[in-house]
């Protein structure tokens, strides 16, 4: 295996990331709130979903949002409220 090159410079960290998780007991009401969101512009690069089987208990699914801006991480927690996720912010 070759050694990877280290190249000189100054590296700028980028801006902290938007990121909502939201927690939904119905499976079917992820998959709505995961088209819905890329409806409204989100990347679905940013989407991560972990789907009932790898939940204890087997039930639900949780849904992380990576969102590109404030405005969109709110039209974000608005339709996943609306869906019935339990949302929770996180910033980093």
């Amino acid at each position: 295996m070759e050694t990877p090159q280290i190249r000189p410079g100054a590296v700028s960290s980028p801006e902290p990331k938007l990121r909502v998780l939201a927690y939904f007991y119905n499976a079917a009401e992820g998959n709505l709130a995961v088209q819905l969101l890329t409806g409204i512009g989100i990347p679905s690069d940013r989407l991560g979903v972990t789907p009932p089987d790898q939940l204890e208990g087997g039930q639900g699914m949780l849904l992380s949002v990576g969102c590109p801006t404030e405005a969109l991480q709110a039209k974000a927690e608005s339709i996943l409220r609306k869906l019935g996720g339990e949302i929770h912010r996180q910033r980093g």
